[in-house]
């Protein structure tokens, strides 16, 4: 085989394999946030209702876009709050695209869901009254798509206790975080990362930051 006839042999397997690439990772798509409507009851209501008036006035922009909910930025953060009581729903998904962030242990509590891209500033959790309230969280995207950062002070600076990754530098002050549980979708590029629970020491989080997967640090 000459020169040329293997060249345009690579090429084609090259774009075949493209094709294929894309085709897998079209497979599934972000999902718009998806509403939480639990049964409550009109006392209940009431409750959830002061708790989204506080949000809205804790940080501008917002909008109440369920009985539960609150949104900023077209779904770039939406705020999902539980039914009050000690045997209160909580929302436990997180949707395609985002990743989640709850104040109780095993994906309960109130939750805070931030849209998965590099492109993301930091995130202070205080805007959320989340600060160092963060016992569990779960990021549902495709494989490789961002590093996600758990920082011990705002602005995302200072230490990094927490990742959606294994293999992480962690940078200057670090303290031990737990090893993300991993699960993939069968037959597609999605892959789910969480922590149902934090140990002490990676609880403390104050703020998010986000970074392309070839990058070393967060942003």
């Amino acid at each position: 085989m000459n020169s040329k006839w293997l060249v345009a042999f690579v090429a084609l397997c090259l774009g075949v394999g493209a094709l294929f690439f894309a085709a897998k990772q079209a497979t599934v798509e972000r999902s718009p946030y998806a509403l939480f409507e639990p049964g409550m009851t009109t006392e209940q209501k009431v409750m959830v209702q002061r708790q989204i008036e506080r949000q809205l006035s804790r940080k501008s922009g917002g909008k109440q876009i369920s009985t539960t909910q609150v949104v900023y930025d077209n779904g770039a953060a939406v705020v999902t709050f539980p039914v009050p009581g000690d045997a209160g729903q909580s929302d436990r998904n997180c949707d395609y695209g985002y990743v989640c962030f709850w104040t109780a242990s095993d994906f309960a509590g109130r939750k805070l869901s931030l849209l998965s891209t590099a492109k993301n500033g930091p995130v202070n959790l205080s805007d959320y009254d989340m600060s160092a309230q963060v016992f569990s969280w779960q990021h549902n995207n495709k494989t490789g798509t961002v590093k996600i950062f758990g920082v011990d002070g705002p602005g995302a600076k200072g230490n990094m206790v927490m990742s959606n990754i294994r293999e992480v530098i962690l940078g200057k002050g670090c303290c031990p975080f737990s090893v993300p549980e991993d699960a993939r979708v069968v037959g597609t590029w999605t892959e789910i990362n969480a922590q149902s629970r934090l140990t002490e020491n990676n609880n403390r989080i104050m703020s998010i930051a986000f970074a392309p997967m070839f990058m070393l640090f967060a942003h």
